[in-house]
């Protein structure tokens, strides 16, 4: 009985080790396959889509521009695109890193867009929080979940993409997280 037992045992323990080796090689697998689909996703981040050059955006005159043309007004220079909200916590906590930034890297131009849900808030914080750079507004108060939201993978802000002299994506997907990373980068694109 007790070799009835021990056998029973044996047999339960080897079906559990080899469902777990399973498991592991599932997630290594899935793991892996992660890594690949967001190397897929920077690498056609090289440049923007044709739908989130066309988004259009509202600048502080009140005219509509498109990021085609902001990008055509800043070719020749390192940009970090900043997307914010004055509702957003993170956002203003962001602030301070961005304007040190700012002062480290004055030959880098600084471009906000605002997911305000009005212009008025839009317009209030940036003289609120003391943003020095290009400013536009997400129209229409469509934020975060609008069309250029969906565009570029909004899922999060603050957001920051960084665009090198030749209007390329040099990083597509930080947070204020990614500091250190923006800062070596923009060193390295000088």
């Amino acid at each position: 009985m007790k070799k009835i037992s021990l056998i029973t045992g044996l047999i339960a323990f080897t079906l559990f080790s080899c469902n777990q080796k399973a498991k592991q090689k599932d997630n290594l697998i899935e793991e892996e396959q992660q890594v690949e689909n967001k190397t897929e996703l920077l690498q056609d981040k090289i440049h923007f889509s044709e739908e989130v050059l066309m988004q259009e955006f509202i600048s502080l005159d009140n005219k509509s521009i498109n990021m085609q043309q902001i990008l055509d007004i800043n070719r020749g220079n390192v940009v970090v695109i900043d997307i914010w909200a004055s509702w957003c916590k993170d956002c203003i906590k962001a602030f301070e890193t961005t304007r040190q930034i700012q002062q480290d890297f004055p030959e880098v131009t600084f471009v906000y867009i605002s997911a305000d849900k009005t212009e008025q808030s839009w317009k209030e914080g940036i003289g609120k929080f003391n943003l020095n750079g290009q400013h536009y507004y997400i129209p229409n108060g469509e934020g975060m979940k609008g069309s250029f939201g969906k565009s570029i993978d909004l899922k999060w802000i603050p957001r920051y993409i960084v665009i090198d002299k030749d209007t390329k994506v040099a990083l597509y997907d930080a947070t204020e997280k990614n500091f250190d990373d923006i800062r070596v980068l923009l060193q390295k694109l000088q």
